[in-house]
C-alpha cells in the first residue's frame, strides 16, 4: 500500500468508526452524541485498527478462525496502545472496562476485544473490497491531490485539539483537586489550603465565591462540555 491509500484507508474507517460510536451511545442514552476526541468526525482508533490488521494479519493466516483470533490479538494491542497513550501524554482516560470481566486495567476487556474481531473480520471481508476501490478511483479522479487535502485537514484538526486539550487540562488542574488520582469526578476544593497559603485575609465565603465562579467558567467551555458530555466516563489523572 502507498502512503495515500493508507491514510484513506485509516481516515475512511475512521469515520465509520465514528458513525457506529455516535448511533451506539446516541441510542443508549436517547439523544445525540457526537462521538469522538478529535472535533472532526472521525475516530483514530477504529482507522488504526482496521491499518493494523491489513498490515499486520499474515496473507496465509489459514482458516476464518485463525485470521479472528489474529484480528483480535492486533485490535486490543491498538485499543491498549491508545489508553496508555491518552493517559500518560494527555493525563486523560476516555474509557474504562473495569467492571468488565477478564479485563487488564480497565483498558482492554476480553468480551469487548472478541467483539472487535468480530468486526474486522467482517470489514475485511465483506466491505474492504468496495472501500479499496472506491478509494483507488477517488485518487484518480482528483488527480492524487484529494488525499493530500484530506490529510491537511485532519492535521489542522490534530493540531488543533491538541493545543485545546493542553489547556483545557491546565484549566481543569486549576479549579480542581486532584488529591485522588483514581478519581476525577467533581472534588471537593482546598479551601483551607487557599486561604492559608494564599490570601490569609479573605474570608471563606469570597474564596468559595471564586472558585465556584472558576468552575462555571469551565463548564462554559463548549468543547470541554463536548468531551464531558460526550465521555462522561472520562478522567483527568495528575
Amino acid at each position: 500500500m502507498t502512503f495515500s491509500t493508507l491514510f484513506m484507508t485509516f481516515l475512511v474507517y475512521s469515520i465509520i468508526g465514528w458513525i457506529w460510536e455516535s448511533f451506539y451511545c446516541s441510542f443508549k442514552v436517547k439523544h445525540f452524541v457526537y462521538r469522538g476526541f478529535l472535533l472532526g468526525p472521525y475516530c483514530p482508533v477504529y482507522g488504526c485498527g482496521v491499518v493494523a490488521v491489513l498490515l499486520l494479519v499474515p496473507k496465509d493466516a489459514g482458516t476464518l478462525l485463525n485470521l479472528y483470533f489474529n484480528m483480535v490479538v492486533i485490535v486490543t494491542l491498538i485499543e491498549y496502545t491508545t489508553s496508555w497513550l491518552l493517559e500518560k501524554f494527555f493525563k486523560m482516560k476516555l474509557w474504562d472496562y473495569s467492571e468488565m470481566p477478564l479485563n487488564i486495567g480497565g483498558r482492554v476487556a476480553v468480551p469487548v476485544s472478541l467483539f472487535w474481531g468480530v468486526g474486522c473480520l467482517f470489514l475485511v471481508k465483506v466491505i474492504q473490497p468496495a472501500i479499496g476501490a472506491a478509494i483507488h478511483d477517488f485518487d484518480s479522479f482528483t488527480r492524487g491531490f484529494g488525499p493530500i487535502i484530506l490529510f491537511l485537514i485532519f492535521a489542522v484538526d490534530c493540531s488543533t485539539t491538541l493545543i485545546f486539550t493542553l489547556t483545557a487540562k491546565k484549566d481543569v488542574e486549576a479549579a480542581l483537586d486532584f488529591s485522588d488520582p483514581e478519581n476525577a469526578a467533581v472534588k471537593e476544593y482546598r479551601i483551607e489550603s487557599i486561604i492559608q497559603n494564599y490570601e490569609p485575609h479573605i474570608s471563606r465565603d469570597s474564596v468559595k465565591s471564586f472558585i465556584e465562579n472558576k468552575e462555571r467558567k469551565l463548564l462554559h467551555d463548549r468543547n470541554l462540555n463536548r468531551l464531558m458530555h460526550n465521555f462522561p466516563n472520562m478522567k483527568f489523572k495528575k
